[in-house]
């Protein structure tokens, strides 16, 4: 396969799509339509009204394909759901960045009560700056909480923060991309064909193979 150029983990928008091989990548928006679900079974299940639930969303890089896809995911669901969606802002992925938005946040709005966290990094700067206001982090939304959401899930310290309700609810993004790449190269170079599309839509693989 000479020349050939293959994407991981994030899409590039080009016009002339020749330039690259093939993707291999999560689907971010199926992940933020997945998360908008989860939130709307919750609510109903503790029978919270759709216009109860105050949203704010630390966003990631603007621009990034995860950013991109989580944020539309949010925003159909608060489009079909009803919810409240306050505001969003770019937390650049970071924790220092995150915590910084959520003090923001927190200084401009008095009724939050989900945080919307576009990845975990974000989460834990958010606990910190909701914990330095005197709020609580936790599920228990008719108590006072305010309820964290987030993304990817590769860490031992995210998974301690959902067995302890600090962050009740993490949409998964798997990185183990290599052994799938690698997959797909052999797979190209059997089929000797020029470009194809490889996405995982719920850790599911999926595989799409054309000819030019």
């Amino acid at each position: 396969m000479p020349g050939s150029v293959i994407i991981v983990d994030r899409k590039v928008d080009v016009e002339d799509d020749s330039l690259f091989t093939c993707c291999r990548g999560s689907d971010f928006e199926l992940e933020g339509l997945k998360m908008a679900e989860w939130l709307n079974a919750f609510s109903v299940n503790k029978g919270i009204a759709p216009q109860d639930i105050h949203i704010v969303n630390i966003q990631g890089n603007i621009g990034a394909s995860a950013q991109i896809g989580r944020t539309r995911g949010l925003e159909q669901g608060v489009a079909k759901y009803g919810w409240d969606l306050l505001d969003q802002v770019s937390g650049e992925f970071t924790q220092a960045k995150g915590k910084e938005v959520m003090e923001a946040f927190l200084k401009k709005y008095d009724n939050i009560n989900v945080v919307y966290c576009e990845n975990d990094n974000e989460a834990f700067g958010a606990m910190e700056a909701i914990r330095a206001a005197g709020r609580r982090v936790g599920s228990d939304l008719a108590a006072g909480d305010i309820m964290i959401l987030s993304f990817d899930g590769v860490s031992t310290e995210s998974m301690d923060c959902v067995l302890k309700d600090e962050i009740t609810c993490i949409g998964e993004c798997n990185p183990l991309h290599g052994p799938r790449v690698e997959a797909l190269i052999r797979i190209l170079r059997r089929a000797g064909r020029k470009n194809s599309l490889m996405w995982k839509r719920d850790c599911m693989l999926m595989m799409i193979l054309w000819s030019l």
